[in-house]
């Protein structure tokens, strides 16, 4: 198992890790430093 550090606002990031635990479909809305990056709307309202 790998850990991966995450700092972004993904609805895969908990506690600084990625917990994604699937990677066989990738997200259209990659960023350059991960393609299964997917903005979690709900934190995004918190702040």
């Amino acid at each position: 198992m790998t850990t991966i550090n995450c700092s972004s606002n993904c609805i895969h990031q908990k506690d600084g890790k990625c917990s994604l635990d699937n990677v066989a479909m990738n997200s259209t809305l990659s960023t350059k430093d991960c393609i299964f990056y997917e903005e979690d709307v709900k934190k995004k309202k918190k702040e």
